[in-house]
């Protein structure tokens, strides 16, 4: 996948892609109402997050040498793939390459003061390579909002254009806040949930490099329960989300979410039920990656 992980910034870019594309825009046309952006600096809006993430994974990779060792070793990018020099100098050149564009954003919108929002989103990333990892619970949670973020800051973008839309068709409106909000959420509670289950099946390397992750602070089973009741969360939200589907007439989207997402998020619940080896949890962590898959392939179905 490279230091950089390609197929993971792909996703990045197709999240905020279908937002803009398929949920936005269309209603912004049917309201009348211009977007804030433009093709081309919708383009750089995502480039922008795009490189705020490249540089999130080579920083956590940099620091993270150590644990990966042993808890991957077949994917360690540090030393092999790049010298730690080298990254450093690819992690320094991608963060200032994305404040640049992020000042020629905040500069076109009129706001020059946005730009900060970039600086200070590579810091929170890089807090949380060095410290936030190191906490049971904080790290992960750290992580879940910025991949709830990925989503949220496309409505932030255009919350003019969103606000407009607010007062001339609120039920637009409300459509438009059920699907990012329901995204938003979804993808919070699923990343929450694998990282806590990769917590448990990289806890020989945490422990190695002292990091005091949930299970190596509260034990396999808090951790185990913590799982569970996030599974739980999930597959309620998602039973909730496939009524307003029904009540809708959304057929293929309730047919989609029940058999990709419904129907093997209680198949999570069983496993984690039942698991106890690093082997089941690596099972589990593979599982979550495709349900949270599954809900961008949701998202396009619902919006076509």
């Amino acid at each position: 996948m490279g230091i950089v992980r390609w197929p993971n910034l792909l996703i990045v870019a197709l999240t905020q892609y279908l937002l803009q594309y398929l949920v936005l825009l269309p209603a912004l046309q049917k309201a009348g109402i211009s977007p804030t952006l433009d093709h081309w600096h919708f383009f750089l809006f995502v480039l922008t997050t795009l490189l705020i993430t490249a540089g999130g994974y080579i920083i956590n990779d940099i620091l993270d040498y150590e644990t990966d060792l042993v808890n991957k070793p077949g994917k360690v990018f540090i030393n092999t793939s790049f010298s730690r020099k080298k990254a450093s100098w690819l992690y320094l050149t991608l963060s200032l390459l994305g404040l640049a564009v992020a000042w020629h954003l905040a500069v076109f919108v009129e706001k020059p003061s946005l730009v900060l929002i970039y600086p200070g989103a590579v810091f929170g990333l890089w807090l949380y390579s060095r410290f936030f990892k190191k906490m049971p619970l904080l790290g992960n949670l750290v992580v879940a909002l910025f991949c709830a973020d990925v989503a949220g800051i496309v409505l932030f973008a255009e919350r003019e254009a969103f606000a407009s839309i607010s007062v001339e068709q609120p039920a637009l409106a409300g459509r438009i806040s059920l699907l990012f909000g329901g995204y938003v959420l979804f993808a919070f509670l699923s990343t929450l949930l694998r990282e806590i289950i990769k917590d448990v099946e990289d806890v020989e390397g945490d422990a190695v490099a002292g990091l005091r992750t949930l299970p190596i602070v509260s034990g396999f089973q808090m951790a185990k329960r913590a799982a569970i009741f996030l599974a739980l969360s999930l597959l309620l939200i998602m039973l909730s989300f496939a009524w307003w589907l029904y009540k809708n007439d959304q057929w293929l989207g309730l047919v989609f979410a029940g058999a990709a997402i419904i129907f093997p998020n209680a198949g999570v619940v069983f496993l984690l039920v039942k698991a106890a080896r690093k082997e089941d949890f690596s099972q589990l962590s593979f599982f979550t990656k495709l349900i949270m898959a599954a809900g961008l392939v949701l998202l396009v179905l619902i919006s076509i």
